[in-house]
């Protein structure tokens, strides 16, 4: 795996396993794994949310 593969795909793959680890514990598991599913799947929601929310970064004019 190259460097710039995973600078591209490395947190959306993170973020899609994290989903699936999440999905597939809150169907399987009682108890202590239903709070590790929520937060598995609300871990992509956080993530957007960051983004979404944060300041712009102001513009370069030499780019």
């Amino acid at each position: 795996m190259t460097a710039s593969f995973r600078r591209l795909w490395g947190m959306p793959l993170l973020l899609g396993a994290a989903t699936v680890f999440g999905l597939v514990a809150g169907l399987l598991e009682d108890g202590v794994w239903d709070v590790i599913a929520a937060a598995a799947l609300a871990l992509p929601v956080l993530v957007g949310a960051w983004y979404a929310f944060r300041p712009a970064r102001p513009v370069d004019p030499a780019r």
